[in-house]
Formats: structure tokens, sequence, C-alpha cells
């Protein structure tokens, strides 16, 4: 990642970018689905009461898989790759 980024920083600055779009739109719909919840509880009867379950479950499968994102690297480090003798 180091010579990716020391050659090509407008590429990596790209690909960094995406990414942070892509965690910015899983909180996004998380909170979405955490507002739409009560709703369903409200008006949905045990259908929505269902629905209200599943909308908190993914959204907080959403907001572990962006929280996991922010932590994993962004490429693997050069000691990581397959050496070639």
């Amino acid at each position: 990642m180091t010579r990716l980024r020391d050659t090509d920083p407008g590429f990596t600055a790209r690909v960094d970018q995406l990414r942070l779009r892509q965690r910015r739109r899983w909180a996004t719909l998380a909170t979405l689905l955490w507002i739409v919840a009560p709703f369903c509880l409200l008006y949905g009867g045990w259908t929505g009461a269902l629905e209200a379950v599943l909308a908190i479950g993914y959204g907080a499968w959403l907001m572990r898989k962006r929280n996991r994102a922010a932590d994993a690297p962004t490429w693997p480090p050069s000691n990581d790759r397959l050496q070639l003798d």
C-alpha cells in the first residue's frame, strides 16, 4: 500500500473516498430503518412487528459492518503479498 500511495496518490485517494461514501451510506440507511421501525409497530399489526424487528436487526448489522470497515486496512500490507522466488 505504501508503494501504491507513493506512485499513484490520486488513485488511493479515490479508493479511500469510495470507502468513506459507502460507510456513510450504511449509516444513513441504518438510521432510516431505525426511524421506520416504530411506525411499523404502530400501524402494521403483527406484520409491522415483524418488519420492525427485521429493520432494527438489519440496521444494527449495517452499523456493525460500518464500524468493522473503519478498522480494516484498505489494502493488505506489502509483507503479506505472494513472494515469487
